[in-house]
């Protein structure tokens, strides 16, 4: 595997990777001192040998005029030439004009297209680019970048560590539970939004970035040939519940697909138009966009609870914990470790979600919820809660499991004990039978057993009177020498006893 400094030195140079028209290339140069990060991707992508730019690019673009405040008028686009004919159409950018432009999957000609027109800070993909946001919340204000988690369904070829996106590098989370891996994985997702109003109207632009679908994964960190993989059959558990009021559900009469951000994003803009209309502000898609991440924690938050459940279901009403071996409390302890370690990062995300959102941290008001669907605060309050109380019960489990590993291991040291106690309790038999017959065969040694002393001679008792002094002298010696050394051990723990209450009293 390629050092950092190696990936780096094979990078190209002046942030030449994110774009390829010469005019935003200089801009980016001359950010270059601000922004590190622009000078190279990101080296764990670089490391995996994450394709750029990416495979798959899609694009889908909302626009209404200013006559129309209730519909969309939807494009997609596929190509980056045709996406700056839109954009410098005639007529496009009014000032009382709406438009919202989703792009999956970051290209460097869509990058030049956007990043030229709108005058994008082009730390905005890198934010995207990258698994952490290393900006100060104050320091983002034109786009917000959330990291959300999504579940989906892994064969059983998949079911292990270390596999990722082979399209976005993003990370796949694999569960394992009492030593089993589950067949539901963890996608680590992004999704950025970038806004502004448009000067002299109530116009306003919107860029929406999201990740592409699953589409293959790489099986290791090592691996270089993608797998195909098709996760989104159906979605694990049915996916997310749809969260706009009860009345609009009845009244559309399907949901969204659950396939992808973008279309998720598209289903509800051209669906829900009286809900996420043009007409309704340029915070929506934002909001949209929350509602949609906030779906996928709440989502994450019950899986993580089902877990926490059924593995201390596993360890109550239980006679005897002979099942629960070293070997398996061990996997266990790790497999608690895997899930506090997931439960801190769904908080630290959560956290930083409602820190750029301008969302308090403080504990969700009973009064509140209900009053209006489009308030994500109170949803991300409650989700906040909702994932603390599961790293609460994360927390008692990982010490509950620790108690039991400790009760195994003082269970193994038993076994091992008894063990030991029935092997000495033979080499004792062992000892003295061989204190009997030592002394009988050297008697018999001494005496050949020839005539008279053999078997049924006169002189036959002669074997008699000499072995069974020998035995009682062997037994002798055999006992006074165990009895001085449980003497003298006994001498060195009351020697030990009466210094250490010397100690004590002064």
């Amino acid at each position: 595997m390629l050092h950092t400094t190696e990936l780096r030195a094979a990078a190209p140079e002046g942030g030449s990777w994110l774009s390829d028209d010469p005019n935003y290339q200089n801009c980016i140069e001359k950010l270059l001192s601000s922004d590190p990060r622009l000078l190279h991707r990101d080296p764990p992508n670089m490391q995996r040998h994450i394709p750029w730019p990416p495979p798959h690019t899609r694009v889908s673009l909302f626009e209404a005029q200013s006559d129309d405040r209730q519909f969309w008028k939807q494009e997609r686009l596929i190509d980056a030439a045709l996406l700056r004919e839109v954009l410098r159409k005639p007529g496009s950018g009014a000032a009382d004009g709406r438009r919202i432009i989703i792009l999956e999957g970051q290209a460097p000609a869509f990058i030049d297209a956007l990043g030229t027109h709108f005058g994008i800070h082009p730390g905005l993909w890198v934010d995207h680019e990258r698994r952490w946001t290393e900006e100060l919340p104050s320091a983002m204000q034109e786009n917000v970048s959330m990291k959300y988690f999504e579940l989906i369904y892994l064969p059983p070829e998949m079911r292990k560590f270390h596999v990722c996106c082979s399209e976005s590098g993003r990370s796949i989370s694999a569960t394992r539970v009492l030593g089993e891996f589950m067949d539901t994985g963890i996608l680590h997702r992004k999704c950025t939004v970038w806004r502004r109003q448009r000067s002299g109207g109530k116009g306003w632009d919107c860029v929406i970035i999201t990740d592409p679908p699953l589409r293959s994964v790489f099986p290791s960190y090592d691996s270089c040939e993608p797998i195909e993989i098709h996760s989104h059959s159906r979605p694990p558990r049915g996916g997310y519940a749809d969260f706009v009021p009860r009345q609009h559900q009845v009244k559309v009469g399907s949901g969204p697909p659950r396939t992808c951000m973008l279309d998720d994003i598209c289903f509800y803009l051209t669906r829900h138009p009286d809900l996420f209309g043009p007409d309704n502000g340029h915070d929506n898609p934002l909001r949209l966009c929350q509602k949609l991440v906030a779906s996928h924690y709440s989502k994450q938050a019950g899986f993580l609870l089902s877990l926490v459940s059924y593995v201390q279901s596993s360890m109550t009403r239980q006679d005897k914990l002979d099942n629960f071996s070293a070997a398996v409390v061990e996997k266990q302890w790790s497999d608690m470790q895997s899930y506090e370690r997931r439960v801190s990062i769904y908080c630290h995300e959560l956290e930083s979600i409602m820190r750029l959102g301008r969302i308090p941290l403080a504990p969700p008001e009973s009064s509140r919820g209900g009053e209006n669907w489009l308030d994500v605060g109170s949803d991300f309050q409650h989700l906040q809660a909702m994932i603390r109380d599961v790293q609460h019960r994360v927390e008692l489990l990982s010490s509950s499991v620790t108690g039991l590993a400790g009760i195994a291991g003082n269970r193994q040291a038993i076994e091992e004990q008894m063990l030991s106690r029935r092997e000495a309790m033979s080499m004792k038999a062992l000892t003295i039978v061989g204190l009997v017959f030592l002394p009988l065969s050297f008697a018999a040694s001494l005496f050949g057993m020839s005539p008279p002393y053999a078997f049924g001679e006169q002189q036959f008792w002669v074997y008699f009177a000499l072995a069974v002094p020998l035995c009682a002298v062997a037994f002798g010696i055999y006992f006074v020498f165990g009895g001085s050394w449980a003497r003298c051990r006994w001498f060195q723990l009351q020697r030990a006893g009466s210094r250490l209450r010397g100690d004590e009293i002064c």
